[in-house]
């Protein structure tokens, strides 16, 4: 249970999903690289320090930076001129600043425009409160496109645990002519509602085509073993979303790209000639174990 959060019997509640145990630290401020990360206030989860300066550069190779705050409880006060979290675009104070935020309200999810974001955390000689906890993870990590015939991909930090409030796309995208296979090679999310059955919470879901809009292919969460799923195109699109809190290992898969041919066959019918194609596939690859890419078995069969 995280914080001060105490259990306590409810009557007609819904059942309450447990949060991992935290750990206190005094860290304060740093340079941080890496696709992906975790920021806290000074103590977090207890009150953070009177008088305290953190600043935390963060720098990402893959790209624009996303930072998403999952906790937010500082001292309020009109312009935030007591404790705040300010937030600026680039490795300096120097930089365009995005915001600035004090009170209980989280502050929205922030991206970048470059590789680098600061993050400042200020407080004053009185009144404190619990601080803040953010995650931050670059584009390069959570919004890739795939072109290359094979390959294979993860959930940040897996096989650790992922952050809460992800939004990620992996987009797959071959030439016309070809089709998607994936294998899902290992899937631990959040497990389904007790209430509903549905992947209310953590869940992965893959789309036939390039956006959102597509067919819907597939839903998962918990620890469900989809079997392999093949596009209608040459495009394939998934998303993973995870709320606020409950992170597991994620996810692995492998995909491979197989090649359409059309065989024309004709025949007579009354009078008329009729082309009727039947769809062959070519490469479908096999995986044999988790811990390889793909074996290609290049195997076709003819009309």
């Amino acid at each position: 249970v995280t914080g001060a959060t105490s259990w306590a019997p409810s009557v007609a509640t819904a059942p309450r999903r447990p949060s991992p145990p935290f750990c206190v630290s005094d860290a304060c401020g740093g340079q941080l690289t890496g696709l992906s990360g975790e920021i806290t206030s000074p103590r977090y989860p207890e009150s953070y320090p009177n008088d305290a300066e953190c600043r935390w550069s963060i720098g990402a190779a893959g790209g624009p930076i996303t930072l998403v705050f999952v906790d937010f409880q500082m001292e309020g006060g009109q312009g935030c001129g007591f404790d705040y979290v300010a937030l600026f675009d680039g490795p300096t104070a120097a930089a365009t600043r995005l915001g600035r935020y004090c009170g209980s309200a989280r502050p929205p999810r922030t991206v970048s425009s470059t590789q680098h974001l600061l993050v400042l955390f200020k407080s004053d000689f009185n009144i404190v409160g619990r601080g803040f906890k953010a995650h931050f993870y670059s584009a390069g990590e959570c919004q890739e496109v795939y072109t290359a015939i094979k390959g294979n991909f993860s959930s940040p930090q897996y096989p650790n645990f992922y952050p809460n409030n992800l939004q990620c796309q992996w987009s797959i995208q071959l030439p016309p002519g070809y089709r998607i296979k994936i294998f899902f090679l290992d899937l631990e999310l959040e497990a389904r509602s007790s209430l509903t059955g549905g992947c209310d919470y953590d869940r992965l879901s893959a789309f036939d085509g390039g956006a959102e809009n597509a067919s819907l292919l597939g839903t998962w969460c918990g620890r469900d073993s989809p079997a392999p799923i093949t596009s209608r195109g040459h495009r394939l699109l998934l998303v993973l979303r995870t709320d606020r809190s409950t992170a597991k290992r994620g996810f692995s898969l492998a995909y491979v790209g197989g090649m359409i041919h059309a065989c024309a066959q004709r025949r007579m019918s009354l009078g008329s000639t009729e082309r009727r194609s039947s769809l062959g596939i070519h490469g479908w690859t096999r995986v044999q174990h988790p811990a390889e890419l793909l074996t290609q078995q290049h195997r076709s069969r003819g009309c």
